[in-house]
């Protein structure tokens, strides 16, 4: 599928307003049970409005999915680790990255699309792409800094995001989106990141103490 064209801010509005009734409107009746009329009924405009913005339903959908990832990438990307000690940078993204995860928002729409893959495989690409590669290229990022100034050893700074990534998140968004209503508490979170960050550390040879 492809980029929408540039629009002006009159149009820009009203695509926002559709992504944000179809977000509520998929969540609530799934890709399936959601139609263009009960889209335009939520923000106005007609079938030929979404089909200028967004070509099809199918597109609609795809850009709910590009916005729901995109403000959680958008969020860690502007993490500023530069000036903090490797270990507290690493403890501030990982707690960041794991309370945006955890909402209950996130929750809602990662079973929406994934539900929605056996059907859509393109779209669950999009969704791999946007969410959980985006996020990595940026982690990704700050590692082959660390790498290029001398304070993290060299190496495979993508595999080194696929570890980190790993640990912080562990089993919390497979275990919330099957035990419904199931939330963890800050204090559970901040604890199993900051253990996280020590294991992946000690991986490395560091002595979590001596990076604080």
């Amino acid at each position: 599928m492809s980029e929408p064209k540039p629009i002006d801010a009159r149009t820009l509005k009203r695509r926002e307003s559709m992504i944000e009734a179809a977000r509520e409107l998929f969540c609530k009746h799934g890709l399936a049970g959601t139609t263009l009329e009960m889209i335009t009924a939520e923000t106005g405009g007609s079938r030929r409005t979404i089909y200028e913005l967004f070509g099809n339903k199918d597109g609609v959908f795809e850009a709910v999915i590009r916005d729901c990832t995109g403000r959680v990438t958008s969020v860690m990307a502007g993490l500023e680790l530069t000036d903090l000690p490797l270990r507290a940078a690493l403890i501030h993204y990982g707690e960041t990255l794991m309370e945006l995860l955890t909402a209950p928002d996130t929750i809602r729409y990662m079973r929406l699309f994934l539900s929605e893959v056996p059907r859509f495989p393109k779209l669950g690409k999009v969704f791999y792409e946007s969410g959980l590669m985006a996020g990595r290229r940026i982690i990704t990022s700050y590692f082959e800094r660390q790498m290029n100034e001398g304070t993290f050893p060299k190496g495979d700074a993508r595999q080194a995001a696929i570890f980190f990534s790993s640990l912080i998140k562990a089993d919390y968004d497979i275990r919330q989106m099957s035990y419904i209503d199931w939330e963890p508490q800050t204090k559970d979170l901040r604890s199993h990141v900051i253990a996280s960050v020590d294991m992946f550390l000690r991986g490395y040879g560091f002595d979590p103490q001596n990076t604080a």
